[in-house]
């Protein structure tokens, strides 16, 4: 169970870190399209400030979503079966743009700029699908070394 939640703190911080970059370059992008020059520098500084000021937040909003759409994704393979990998899959696709479109219902506004446009939020959504991929693949390691290692009486397993 510890595993089990520290990988999904670190995969959560991942898609965080992920869509705050891809997030500041589409930005940085938009901008470049004015003509303005933006150098490396400048981008490497933006991507910094990004992921100190807008990080936190952005975490805040997404960590939930991940957590009752993994919770779904357990439960539905469980119950429905199916390729385990793919209901996490579906549910980082689904997680983030549900939280962006109840946070514009509710509020108003898109947080983040970037998201935006369908392009914006497609990468944004790849980012977060990388990241629920990952939680599943890590998880099923996991589970598969500790029950490995719990059935394991002493003798080496034959090739």
């Amino acid at each position: 169970m510890f595993k089990t939640i520290v990988l999904f703190i670190v995969t959560t911080i991942t898609a965080t870190l992920l869509v705050c970059i891809v997030s500041t370059q589409i930005v940085l992008a938009d901008v470049q399209s004015f003509g303005l020059n933006i150098t490396a520098e400048v981008r490497l500084d933006a991507t910094i400030k990004d992921l100190i000021g807008l990080g936190p937040v952005l975490y805040l909003l997404t960590a939930p979503g991940f957590l009752i759409g993994f919770i779904m994704a357990k439960y539905a393979h469980k119950f429905m079966g199916g390729n385990r990998m793919a209901w996490y899959i579906a549910a980082g696709c689904t997680t983030f743009p549900l939280t962006m479109i109840l946070i514009q219902y509710n509020m108003g506004l898109t947080i983040i700029a970037a998201v935006r446009t369908p392009m914006g939020l497609l990468l944004a959504t790849l980012c977060c699908m990388f990241s629920a991929w990952l939680f599943a693949f890590l998880t099923s390691r996991t589970n598969i070394q500790s029950n490995n290692s719990g059935n394991n009486s002493g003798t080496d397993n034959e090739k």
